[in-house]
This record gives C-alpha cells, sequence and structure tokens, in this order.
C-alpha cells in the first residue's frame, strides 16, 4: 500500500507531498485537483507496466498537457515518489516463491519533455530513477507499529543512476544475488527499469512493480456491468464492472460451503441490502448452452430483476461491495463519489463499510487493503474521521514580477477540530473544510 506520494510538474501539482492512511478521503469542490490525484496514480501504474507513450496515451489530454503549466511557459520535467509497505511474502507469473527483507520502500521517477527544432514536442523520456529501503529512523507513517516491521537500510539502493549520469543500475537481490548489476542507458530511455522487471530475480522490485500495476481504479459502466460474461474472462474486476458477472461467479465458487451455498455472495448481498433496503436476495446464474454467467437481484415481494434492469445506483454500488467482500482483495483501490446512488440516511453505514475493508497489514502472509476515495459531498466528511480526511482545494500564485496568475492544488490533512491553525498550509478546522465544499471561492 502507497504511505505517501510527492508530484511536482505534473498537472495542477508543485511541490505537492501527501501522507496516505488505509482509508483515506479527498474531500473538495470540483476542479480541486481531486481526479488529478488519480490520474498521477493511474500514472505511475501504467508507468510500472508500460513504456511512457502507452501510459500516457491512457490519461486524459495529450502529452504535453499533463506537464505544468508555469508563466513562462510549460514546465520540461515532472517528478513523483511513493513511499510504500509491501507484503512480505509473494509469487512471481513464473510461480517463484519470495520474500523481501525491507517491507518500506522509496520509489523516485523524473520524467523529462524533449523538444524538436520547432520548440514543438518530439518525446518523453525519463530523467531520473531511484529505488531503495527506508530506515526506520526515517519512516514518517505512524498508523502502523514500526516493531512489526522489517527494515533493512543498509544495503546499496535497489534503482540508482550511475557516476556518470548516463545509465540507470538495477541491483540483483535475489537468493543468488549473481552477476552484475544490469545497466539502462539514459539516452532517451522511453519505459522505466521498474517496468522491465518480470521475475523475483529481483523480489523488492518485482513487489514493488507488482503493488503499482495491482492498483484499482474504479469507473462502473452501468451499462457494461449489466453485460453477461463467459467463463474466460479476468478473474478480477475491471474498472468499468464489465466482468462483474464472472466475479460474482468466481466468489461463489470460491467461498461456498455446505452451509453457505451462496459463500460470499451472502455478504454482498447483505451489505447491498443494508445500503438499498428493498433488496433481499442476490442469485448468479451459469447457463451451460450459452457458457455464460449472469446475475439478478431480488427483491421485497419476491421480485426478481435481472442485471439488465437494476438501476445506475444499484449496480454501481454492487460492484463496489463485490470488490469490498472478495476475500483476495489487495493493494489500492481507487473510487470516485461512492455515495452516488446511496440516501443520505444510508452514507454513514457505506463509510463504515469502507473503513472496515482497509487495513495495513504487518502480518507476513496476508496483504493490505487500502481505499482511496474521492467526494465533494458534506454527508460523507461529517462521518469520516478527521486523520481519514484530506482537503483539496486551489490556489492562486501571482508572480511578483511578472504579475502572472498560476494555479496549483494543496490538499490539507491536518484537520484540527479545535480550530487552534498552526500552519494554514496544512492544516484547518472542520468549520473551515465544511465551508470549503460549500462556497469554495471564498474559502480558497
Amino acid at each position: 500500500m502507497l504511505t505517501r506520494i510527492e508530484i511536482d510538474g505534473f498537472k495542477t501539482f508543485e511541490n505537492f507531498g501527501l501522507d496516505l492512511r488505509p482509508l483515506s478521503a479527498v474531500v473538495g469542490p470540483n476542479a480541486s485537483g481531486k481526479s488529478n490525484l488519480f490520474d498521477a496514480l493511474r500514472f505511475l501504474s501504467l508507468l510500472a507496466q508500460h513504456d511512457i507513450r502507452t501510459a500516457m496515451q491512457d490519461l486524459r489530454g495529450e502529452p504535453e498537457e499533463l506537464f505544468r503549466k508555469t508563466p513562462s511557459g510549460i514546465s520540461d520535467c515532472m517528478s513523483f515518489a511513493i513511499e510504500v509497505l509491501l507484503s512480505r511474502k509473494g509469487v512471481d507469473a513464473f510461480g517463484t516463491t519470495y520474500e523481501i527483507p525491507a517491507r518500506r520502500l522509496r520509489y523516485e521517477l523524473k520524467l523529462g519533455l524533449i523538444l524538436g527544432a520547432d520548440d514543438m514536442p518530439r518525446g518523453v523520456f525519463v530523467r531520473e530513477e531511484f529505488c531503495a529501503p527506508i530506515s526506520k529512523k526515517d519512516d514518517r507513517a505512524t498508523f502502523f507499529r514500526k516493531s512489526e516491521v522489517t527494515y533493512n537500510a543498509r544495503v546499496n539502493p535497489f534503482i540508482r543512476i550511475n557516476d556518470d549520469r548516463d545509465a540507470i543500475v538495477v541491483r540483483q537481490d535475489g537468493r543468488q544475488k549473481h552477476g552484475r548489476p544490469m545497466q539502462l542507458s539514459l539516452k532517451e530511455a522511453s519505459r522505466t527499469a521498474l517496468s522491465t522487471i518480470a521475475t523475483a530475480e529481483f523480489p523488492h522490485l518485482y513487489a514493488l512493480r507488482e503493488m503499482l500495476a495491482s492498483m484499482r481504479f474504479l469507473e462502473i459502466n452501468p451499462r457494461a456491468a449489466r453485460s453477461a460474461n463467459d467463463r474466460f474472462e479476468d478473474r478480477a474486476l475491471k474498472p468499468d464492472a464489465s466482468n462483474l458477472s464472472a466475479v460474482l461467479a468466481r466468489l461463489k465458487d470460491e467461498t461456498a460451503t455446505e452451509t453457505r451455498p451462496n459463500g460470499v455472495l451472502s455478504d454482498i448481498s447483505s451489505d447491498l441490502a443494508s445500503l438499498i433496503p428493498s433488496v433481499s436476495g442476490l442469485d448468479v446464474k451459469n447457463d451451460p448452452n450459452q457458457r455464460q454467467y449472469s446475475f439478478s437481484i431480488e427483491f421485497v415481494g419476491n421480485q426478481v430483476f435481472s442485471s439488465r434492469v437494476i438501476s445506475d445506483g444499484t449496480l454501481r454500488l454492487l460492484s463496489l461491495l463485490t470488490v469490498l467482500n472478495d476475500p483476495a482483495r489487495r493493494g489500492t483501490l481507487c473510487f470516485e463519489e461512492p455515495e452516488n446512488g446511496v440516501h443520505e440516511g444510508r452514507i454513514p453505514m457505506l463509510v463504515d463499510f469502507l473503513r472496515s475493508a482497509a487495513h495495513a497489514s504487518t502480518e507476513p502472509s496476508t496483504a493490505s487493503f487500502q481505499i482511496l476515495i474521492n467526494t465533494h459531498s458534506p454527508k460523507v466528511m461529517a462521518v469520516l474521521r478527521d486523520d481519514e480526511i484530506i482537503v483539496a482545494d486551489s490556489v492562486i500564485t501571482i508572480d511578483p514580477t511578472t504579475r502572472a496568475r498560476t494555479t496549483r492544488t494543496r490538499m490539507r490533512t491536518g484537520i484540527d477540530p479545535t480550530g487552534d491553525l498552526l500552519n494554514p498550509e496544512t492544516r484547518l478546522s472542520r468549520f473551515e473544510a465544511e465551508r470549503l465544499l460549500q462556497h469554495p471561492t471564498d474559502a480558497a
């Protein structure tokens, strides 16, 4: 799971840093940068899997539009840094098991925009990349017991730039630890070194890459969620929930017992009924002739409706609850406006479901599961704990010489219920946060 992210030069972010918890809710008005944070996380996830060009194609806007606009023009570089808590053990794509002694890592990446002779963008390339363990004394995360996490900060960095600054050095740290470090040229490097790691020969980097690659961004498309699925669909829920039928069928098969023939589907149905009281049951159908899975929901009065006619809001909640009740859930889930389709009186229960599912595991055999949401709902913020709230707003900066105006995203985690503000850049009261949601211009 992610415990911190730093961003500079990407969209509206400038010298930005944010600490994250197992459940973090970014609260703020529209156009305050909430979605830009999710875009940054999505970009890092894609960069861990693909080349830079492919990663940028999956984001909103042209490549040059992802770089921050400054009074003097578009910035020519963007940088990211993350701090993570990794699972102690894992299995790579070829079935090789691995164990990592250093569960706390810091990863840094800088990308540069190259212009051609006509001053038009020619490409985006890696300028710097770094990864090393975090020492116990430098660990800034406070929500888990550091005594239960293994540290090993005395080893050399796993990724660094060489002394001549013309290559990325990737150190092998597997069981055998044979061979010279791998060197990748920095001359117009079109992908990150992390994205080249494919086996447990590099266990720390493989675990980091898998953590980033497994990040999920739910953008549920009700039309897609209604469709029947064949038996070869992905086992994890897709962002648009287009394989919802297949995932529900898998969960039933994997968790069914004699006493609970529907397995965790019973829990999903119960949670859904807590949010939508008219729901009384959930059923998955396996059509052997069509070789397809489909589902239906039963409502009070023995009324059964297939997925084709279920409301959009109900499908959104069903998709979310399916992820939350999956025993194999892990990694980081990003979900926008979870309150959509939920009656105001049921929002406290929804937040309780999110809070119960999220956890930071220090056990070697248990994976952490992190939930990041964004919302502009005062009702959601009212039931969040102080340490779960991240307040987002936009700050206008005026250059004293040119008088040019730029806008940057600010996010504050220091909710202080007493209103005693020590630093307005990092702390604010709940009253100010509520006013920001209702009157964003006045409170910015």
